[in-house]
């Protein structure tokens, strides 16, 4: 597959880390990391969806992230060693990934002077998720949160086909983590979009039905 984290590379250098990493495969609720193993390698997603957690002061655990094809993450590991990782990262389905150690990195750039864009592209796109997730947290409402993240994992979960319903295998709680809503606030905006035939509502998923009302109401 095509991954847009080494789209920036030359031929050669792509080819090497391609060449570098290693397959992974996990089934569905299998650990790829925990929060304090040390962080030694970065991940590229090469199929299914993978949710990234973290613990809360009040020991609750929330999801923040969920990943999928084409996707990096663990991208800590590439600065130094004796980081360690601050997320839990764990299979929502079967997944495969690819993965480069540390030290495979580090041989990688001496030999390839243009994989050093990696790392450089990496950290950019963290930047750049932070400082929108930022902004939308201090300025966008909570029930425009949630739209938004039901209308963005519809592109997660679903084909090229906008008319198509779309299976989005996530919990109320899930949703409303991802968004940084509370459950109150998820529960009455999802049960809007319901009675508005939006999505239909099943235990343990949602299905958006009307991916192109959803995007209007995800629009600013």
């Amino acid at each position: 597959m095509e991954w847009g984290l080494l789209a920036g590379l030359p031929d050669a250098e792509r080819r090497a880390v391609l060449g570098s990493m290693s397959r992974r495969a996990y089934g569905r609720g299998e650990v790829v990391f925990h929060d304090g193993d040390p962080a030694d390698t970065v991940h590229v997603v090469a199929e299914g969806r993978l949710a990234a957690r973290r613990s809360t002061p009040n020991g609750d655990i929330v999801t923040f992230a969920i990943v999928g094809p084409g996707d990096a993450f663990g991208e800590m590991a590439m600065l130094s060693t004796g980081v360690r990782r601050t997320t839990t990262v764990v299979a929502l389905e079967r997944a495969v990934t690819h993965s480069l150690s540390f030290a495979q990195f580090d041989r990688l750039r001496r030999s390839h002077p243009g994989v050093e864009r990696l790392l450089v592209d990496l950290l950019a796109e963290r930047v750049r998720r932070l400082s929108d997730h930022l902004v939308e947290a201090l300025h966008v409402p909570a029930d425009q949160r949630v739209v938004r993240r039901l209308s963005a994992l519809c592109e997660r979960y679903g084909s090229s086909d906008v008319d198509a319903p779309v299976s989005i295998p996530l919990t109320q709680t899930d949703i409303g983590e991802l968004a940084g809503a509370s459950r109150p606030t998820t529960n009455r905006v999802l049960h809007g979009l319901a009675t508005d035939g939006v999505v239909v509502r099943h235990r343990g998923r949602v299905e958006v039905v009307d991916r192109r009302a959803l995007s209007r109401r995800a629009s600013p």
